[in-house]
């Protein structure tokens, strides 16, 4: 039904900015066309780590526009749209339409717990405000929405809405992963939000990971899909040993500022800027990234 679907490394693409805080619009298209010839699947704009709910909606527009133009269809780009309110959210829906992008990912408002009716009639009316046939997958990220989309909400609406494609799960829950499968008839697309957890997913029924270090390991991430794609599970393993670990070293560092910190370290961005309240690094939070990133360019014979 859909020409393109999100699968595969997905990358959640973070918001370049200069130094006052503003939007970084030469750095973006740098940073996008980078990711294109670094061979990843999908880029994800404006969801957690683009730092959305922290922008305007002008700006989020702007990187989307900017994103989807320097990828020329080139690969899949899938506007994450989610917002504090319906309208608002619809309103991003719809630019997205507008603008060429291959699809949105919707996550719930954040802070307002909502349940499953209030869940159902949002998802509802955000679907019924794009074509039938443009596909729409649902962002579930309970410990930042503190709403949780479950199973039986999702089938629902795959029931509902032919166009509800599946779901990016944002979690390190794989007995939720197998009840998403097993939902409704149509089989989601599964992505998985936690790089631990990437060849579980996959194994599981799952098609692939969101993950914001794919960004910077761009290499590993995608060596993993290919293995698994070609049936070296053994390889496959060692690969998400390799994944794993690094995911430790990093779990101590503040997640955004860190993303930004390493592109700038492996010089894809020129600024690590956050938008506040989200902070700098410290000296020894600094020093760990660079210990982390040499080993990886060891690792994977690297000339860093």
């Amino acid at each position: 039904m859909y020409e393109k679907r999100l699968s595969g490394v997905v990358i959640p693409t973070i918001t370049p900015m200069h130094e006052d805080g503003s939007m970084d619009e030469r750095s973006l298209a740098g940073f996008t066309e980078y990711l294109v010839q670094a061979g990843v699947d999908c880029l994800y704009p404006n969801g957690t780590n683009g730092e959305s709910l922290l922008l305007s909606g002008e700006e989020r527009e702007t990187a989307a526009e900017i994103m989807v133009e320097t990828v020329a269809k080139r690969i899949p780009v899938f506007i994450q749209c989610g917002s504090m309110t319906t309208a608002e959210t619809i309103s991003h829906v719809r630019h997205a339409v507008r603008i060429g992008a291959d699809g949105v990912g919707v996550m719930s408002p954040a802070f307002f717990p909502m349940d499953e009716a209030s869940l159902l009639g949002y998802y509802s009316a955000v679907v019924e405000s794009v074509p039938p046939d443009y596909p729409v997958y649902i962002y579930n990220i309970p410990g930042c929405t503190t709403s949780d989309v479950k199973p039986e909400l999702l089938g629902r609406l795959m029931e509902k809405y032919e166009n509800v494609a599946g779901i990016k799960y944002s979690c390190p829950d794989l007995m939720r992963i197998e009840d998403y499968l097993l939902c409704s008839e149509r089989i989601p697309d599964l992505l998985i939000g936690c790089d631990s957890l990437f060849l579980p997913c996959l194994m599981t029924g799952g098609v692939g990971t969101v993950t914001g270090p794919g960004a910077i390991f761009h290499e590993r991430f995608n060596r993993l899909y290919r293995q698994y794609r070609e049936g070296d599970m053994e390889g496959a393993r060692r690969t998400q040993q390799q994944i794993v670990r690094t995911d430790r070293e990093l779990a101590a560092v503040p997640g955004i500022p860190a993303l930004k910190a390493l592109l700038k370290l492996r010089g894809i961005i020129e600024n690590d800027t956050c938008r506040g309240p989200l902070r700098k690094l410290t000296d020894g939070e600094y020093a760990l990234l660079e210990r982390v990133l040499e080993e990886y360019y060891k690792e994977e014979d690297i000339n860093g």
